[in-house]
């Protein structure tokens, strides 16, 4: 994704009644405990704890190539879900959005593919997102 796209997709946020603040609560808040998400990697940048026990974690990448990585993390495994480089970081900086919603809004939006791995591993944070483009990026509905 170009930078253009983070910037836009970050705009898109902004016009959810409450802003882009109310996506955490609004649409992932009955699947996140809302507390710290526990240090799952050295690599991790952000991340939620999940009801259920597991992480969503957003880490840089660890061979500093600039890239940013989403996994769910369970007990027993880390498993990845997409990648994309780190613009993501600086768009959601620049417009004070959260990265991990950013980056869950362009997997909905199909920006990102992550060949359905979170639709696998966490299929309620997956329907959450895809509501959340709804809202936000779907002119049809939002």
């Amino acid at each position: 994704m170009q930078r253009e796209d983070w910037d836009k997709l970050a705009q898109q946020l902004r016009t959810l009644p409450g802003g882009a603040p109310a996506a955490e609560p609004d649409f992932f808040g009955p699947f996140i405990t809302g507390e710290l998400a526990p240090v799952t990697s050295e690599w991790d940048y952000d991340g939620w704890l999940l009801k259920d026990g597991r992480v969503l974690s957003l880490r840089l990448d660890e061979t500093q190539q600039g890239m940013m990585r989403l996994f769910v993390v369970d007990p027993e495994e880390s498993h990845f879900i997409a990648k994309t480089d780190d613009t993501l970081l600086h768009a959601a900086r620049e417009h004070g959005v959260s990265a991990v919603i950013l980056f869950l809004l362009a997997l909905a939006a199909g920006q990102i593919d992550d060949n359905k791995r979170l639709k696998i591993h966490a299929p309620k944070i997956d329907g959450a997102a895809k509501d959340l483009m709804l809202m936000t990026v779907c002119r049809l509905c939002g």
